[in-house]
């Protein structure tokens, strides 16, 4: 009896300690729940250097949730989301989400620019709103763009809510 207690007990400490080599999860999770039926979405995160690379475009049908990038591991992140192209009343809009800083995007095609806190090539800087902070250098959240703003949560936890809705944009 004594035998299968020492058994029990070595096997609860090989359990603990594979639990505890495990890698932190870090997903950025990005959900559309805005009521346009695509979003486009875009992030940018700091770099070693101190520099920003920004990376897009993931694209969101409403109702979809999906991972920017499952390899990606970073303390904070910033964020912006625009809708598709609607043509109204002789002209052409869209909903845009982010602001707060600006880092370049291309809006023609996919794209990742290094130094995108400045202009890159043909890009713009846009505005991109900021996500939370991980303590421990990776940062798990969800952003879900509604049509009334964004809401990142953490482990469930709403973090930051913009309820300033989306702003519209004329072409330029």
């Amino acid at each position: 009896m004594s035998f299968s207690l020492v058994k029990a007990g070595f096997l609860a400490i090989v359990v603990a300690a594979c639990l505890g080599t495990q890698a932190a999860k870090a997903d950025i999770t990005f959900c559309n729940k805005s009521g346009q039926n695509l979003i486009y979405i875009s992030i940018a995160y700091p770099q070693r250097d101190g520099s920003y690379l920004s990376r897009g475009w993931m694209s969101l049908n409403n109702g979809e949730c999906a991972i920017f990038d499952t390899a990606l591991h970073v303390p904070t992140f910033f964020f912006r989301a625009e809708s598709e192209w609607v043509r109204g009343h002789g002209r052409r809009t869209r909903e845009v989400w982010g602001k707060g800083q600006k880092f370049a995007v291309w809006d023609n095609d996919n794209y990742q620019y290094y130094n995108a806190q400045e202009r890159v090539l043909k890009s713009t800087l846009e505005e991109f709103t900021q996500g939370p902070t991980a303590d421990n250098g990776d940062i798990s959240a969800t952003v879900t763009f509604t049509e009334n703003g964004s809401e990142t949560t953490v482990n469930g936890a709403a973090t930051n809510v913009d309820s300033s809705g989306p702003k519209p944009t004329e072409d330029r």
